[in-house]
């Protein structure tokens, strides 16, 4: 039934859609949009390795305004794997056949997070490609990677993980206690990530992400003018990182892990952690002429489990931006 406010009925669903070689497993929840609408379409683009199980709170929430789209990568949940290694690249083509298979065309607004950040901008550099870049209208990036980000902060530094070693990432980083999800829908996405074959594609992603930084900085995307995104919103989302690893080196260092040498790096890393990484993050404001950015000061670096409520709030601010210029 409709609401008094004209919103179509709220439907979910799931579908297996075929790109030839293998399929993908595509997951669509929020009201219709009518034949020959320009009302957009929410396409969600988890990180690296995470499986989309994640946003059920922030799905939850956006479903009730806008349609959403979210899917199963190549060998993640019950989609195929690919006969592709998983690059940026081949990922953004893969969800651009998904989309285009599926029928479900633009406008869409992005919403990416993590290394989601950089196939979100391969996504974009597909669809320049091919003229079609007007697709996307809105553009939410939720702490999201760029190029510089391992040369500014590189989290897979050894001298971290030495101190961080046997750690369990929920428990140190309180993910467990202070998740949005539901019960059912947490202990989900717990299985789901720990699953051998959500494992097994993790490890190719893994893979392939470091070159995937200096694959995309090769396309200049900020220096172009107009900017990539031209004049349609960007908000960034940026979690404060820090509290993560804050977590784990108290833990580490509690448990007896790392040397002295490799706390000190550790200590390093967070005295400067802050000041970098919102340099990181505000340098995505180069993408459009009208972008914002907010600071998810309760979460770390998940800020759709923590707090998802900022992610929907920056959804209804690209929305609205979109609207006002639609008229």
């Amino acid at each position: 039934m409709s609401s008094s406010l004209g919103i179509p009925p709220t439907t979910s669903k799931s579908d297996v859609v075929s790109l030839g070689s293998h399929s993908l497993c595509l997951y669509t929840a929020g009201p219709a949009s009518p034949p020959g609408s320009r009302s957009p379409t929410v396409v969600i683009i988890q990180g690296l390795a995470c499986s989309r199980l994640g946003w059920a709170a922030v799905i939850r929430q956006l479903s009730s305004f806008i349609r959403v789209c979210s899917y199963d990568r190549a060998g993640y949940g019950f989609s195929d794997a690919s006969p592709l290694p998983p690059t940026a690249e081949n990922i953004a083509a893969e969800l651009n056949l998904l989309l285009q298979n599926a029928g479900v065309g633009g406008p869409w607004i992005l919403v990416a997070h993590s290394w989601g950040g950089i196939l979100s901008r391969e996504f974009l550099e597909l669809l320049a490609r091919r003229k079609k870049e007007g697709d996307v209208v809105g553009l939410v990036l939720v702490d999201a990677n760029q190029e510089r980000t391992l040369q500014v902060l590189d989290w897979q530094d050894g001298n971290l993980w030495a101190v961080a070693k046997d750690l369990d990432w929920y428990e140190a980083t309180g993910l467990n206690r202070e998740n949005k999800l539901t019960e059912e829908e947490w202990e989900a996405y717990v299985k789901d990530e720990a699953s051998s074959r959500h494992q097994l594609q993790a490890q190719k992603e893994q893979a392939e992400y470091r070159a995937s930084f200096d694959v995309l900085a090769a396309k200049a995307q900020r220096d172009r003018n107009p900017p990539l995104m031209g004049d349609n919103p960007v908000c960034v989302v940026m979690g404060r990182n820090r509290n993560d690893y804050e977590r784990l080196y108290k833990a580490g260092v509690e448990k007896g892990n790392g040397t002295e040498e490799e706390r000190e790096v550790f200590r390093e890393f967070l005295r400067t952690w802050d000041e970098k990484d919102e340099g990181l993050q505000r340098e995505h404001l180069k993408l459009s002429t009208n972008g914002k950015m907010v600071i998810a000061e309760e979460s770390g670096h998940n800020v759709h489990l923590t707090q998802p409520d900022i992610i929907v709030d920056a959804v209804k601010w690209v929305l609205g931006e979109y609207l006002s210029r639609d008229k």
